[in-house]
């Protein structure tokens, strides 16, 4: 280990056992005081200390079981609360023990389903001035008293809809892509998770929801439905269900994947959880003829998990181990397209602020990004395709084309504040289709082409200081049609063609502020393919491109990790001359051609799964 220190230059912690990947691996269930009377498919809302569980039944069937009683608990026992308005049971709720909000259900006779809203404030319930749009059942529910959301459900099809609440009406938004009902809820209205569910047939889907439409996440563990959840979409658990052996195990969700932590001490299905609770301090009480409540608490100790990379030495089982990304479990899902579909652009920013700059056929335009809709921004001065870009939403940089005539290519720059453009200072040298990267005061401009396909490709490059350009480090394998990711201190660049224009390389070269090295290709070697603008020496996504004149259009990803390239989750749409943005966890796919049109679809890459890594001599 010492001499591991030394070459590393940090000291490795030795521990007897792995740390925690997250607080909920470390949480335990305990039994708690059980609920005055047996209680299931219930509305329920609140926290571990301060839960609310209402209506529903008392044991099967349910139609003939009914009850209009609530329960309160302030974490340690139940005390009656006041009856609902309406006896019934498999309604949507949300809210809090103070604040709540219970919606639809079934009701004798018949399970007959219901539109009415009731509305608790911790001492009474009253009606609600909104009904449902739509009558239903076992829908899921998410949000607070004055900002909620209801979602799937049966009426007396399964259900794809969505409705919003904004306290006093109902609006009906983005519906699921997996129409069912009894799923897990979790979130706030602009934010929520359904996951698993009957479609009929459990499932083990799982949907995020941004304010407008859903999204696909991470499949969980087990399909399943009709069990408890506490949390929030990135950072929540779910718990229970059915069918066996679902009804104990509990798992625990990221943003991106599923991971099972510990199960409850008795498997049970249709209890009421605690959705304004976290996946720290959770609660589930009742189920079929069942009064009992189990509460999920993480030990304050282990609420300082281990943090990306960090390493140590296991002397259990005296290996070395680290902690990374781990990116097995990325996906892609589809974004809002552009305003103006177009190739051969640039661009800068991350997943929630980008830019997308001027493209084919030449054009000034700029649009950006909110994480959610593309807006038109003020156009550049110079009309420009095949450009390279730099910097922030507040602080970007174009520079070099494609501008016609003779010379195609351009040296010219210019700089943006957020607003408007404004001339910088020149390049050395005419460059387009080249690698470009940075930030406005720290850019950097590598290899590419002075024309559009005229051989040999430079193996030059230049930074920008936010002031002037000035010659840098010499590439090792001169390319077109190629990008880069980092800073100038720390970057990446990959693939490329090599001239003539057919050639597709697969070199990769990292940068260390110095000099570029050449490291391990690419698995797939293609050039005008999109890259995250946030990737470095360290870490990279690339993703679609063109790898040859009879394999165009691919759709691979791959990922960088600072020693070699994996393969990952496919984008759904094959492009060339394309962008991209963001990081190797919250990644964007923007602009280009497919095999058809101008317009690659825009896609989101989400991957903040992170796993425990051992390390082997090699």
């Amino acid at each position: 280990m010492a001499e591991y220190s030394v070459i590393k230059g940090f000291t490795v912690q030795t521990l007897a056992s792995d740390p925690y990947t997250s607080p909920a691996a470390a949480g335990t269930w305990a039994s708690a005081n059980a609920m005055p009377a047996s209680k299931y498919m219930p509305f329920k809302a609140g926290t571990q200390t301060a839960n609310l569980q209402a209506g529903g039944a008392t044991a099967p069937p349910a139609n003939t079981n009914q009850t209009n009683t609530s329960f309160e608990y302030d974490g340690t026992s139940w005390a009656a609360g006041n009856n609902m308005l309406t006896t019934r049971f498999g309604g949507a709720s949300f809210g809090t023990q103070t604040a709540a909000i219970g919606a639809g259900g079934a009701a004798s006779p018949s399970s007959t389903k219901q539109t009415a809203v009731e509305s608790y404030d911790g001492t009474s319930w009253a009606t609600s001035p909104g009904s449902l749009g739509t009558a239903k059942r076992e829908a899921g529910g998410a949000g607070t008293s004055t900002a909620g959301l209801i979602f799937g459900g049966i009426s007396p099809v399964y259900l794809a809809t969505t409705e919003k609440w904004n306290g006093s009406t109902w609006t009906e938004v983005g519906d699921l892509s997996t129409a069912r009902a009894v799923m897990f809820a979790l979130g706030i209205q602009t934010a929520a998770l359904a996951a698993g569910g009957d479609t009929p047939g459990v499932t083990a889907v799982t949907e995020s929801f941004d304010g407008t439409s859903w999204t696909a996440g991470g499949a969980m563990n087990t399909a399943r439905e009709g069990g408890g959840s506490s949390g929030l979409y990135n950072n929540g658990i779910a718990f229970g269900g059915t069918p066996t052996p679902a009804g104990a195990k509990t798992e625990y969700y990221d943003g991106t994947t599923w991971t099972e932590v510990a199960d409850l001490g008795t498997g049970r299905l249709d209890g009421g959880g605690s959705p304004a609770g976290t996946s720290s301090l959770a609660l589930y009480a009742g189920a079929p003829s069942s009064s009992a409540t189990e509460e999920f608490t993480v030990p304050a100790a282990a609420k300082t998990i281990v943090q990306e990379g960090q390493v140590w030495y296991n002397s259990t089982s005296s290996v070395l181990k680290g902690f990374a990304l781990n990116l097995a479990g990325g996906a892609w899902s589809s974004g809002n397209d552009l305003v103006d579909d177009r190739p051969a652009a640039g661009s800068w920013g991350t997943q929630t602020a980008a830019a997308y700059v001027c493209g084919s056929p030449r054009e000034q335009k700029t649009e950006l990004f909110d994480g959610t809709s593309w807006t038109e921004g003020n156009d550049t001065q110079t009309a420009r395709n095949y450009n390279m870009c730099a910097g922030t939403p507040a602080a970007g940089l174009v520079f070099g084309g494609g501008v016609g005539g003779s010379p195609w290519a351009t040296n010219a720059s210019e700089e943006y504040d957020g607003t408007s453009w404004a001339t910088g200072n020149a390049m050395g040298s005419p460059q387009s289709i080249a690698a470009g990267f940075g930030i406005q005061t720290a850019a950097i401009s590598a290899t590419g082409g002075g024309s559009a396909g005229s051989p040999p490709a430079p193996t030059s490059s230049e930074e920008y200081d936010g002031t002037s350009w000035t010659s840098g480090a010499g590439i090792n394998t001169g390319r077109v049609y190629v990008k880069g990711g980092g800073t100038t201190s720390s970057a990446v660049l990959g693939g490329g063609n090599g001239h003539p224009g057919t050639a597709r390389v697969g070199n990769t070269e990292i940068y260390n502020g110095t000099a570029w090295s050449e490291v391990a290709d690419q698995n797939t070697a293609r050039g005008s393919y999109g890259m995250n603008k946030d990737g470095d020496s360290g870490g990279a996504l690339i993703f679609a491109g063109s790898a040859g004149p009879t394999t165009n259009n691919v759709t691979n990803t791959e990922y960088w990790d600072g020693t070699s390239w994996t393969e990952v989750a496919d984008v759904a749409t094959g492009t060339q001359e394309l962008c991209g943005a963001g990081t190797t966890s919250a990644g964007l796919k923007m602009g280009g051609n497919t095999s058809t049109a101008p317009g690659g679809a825009v896609e989101l890459w989400n991957s903040t799964g992170k796993s425990i890594k051992t390390f082997t001599a090699s």
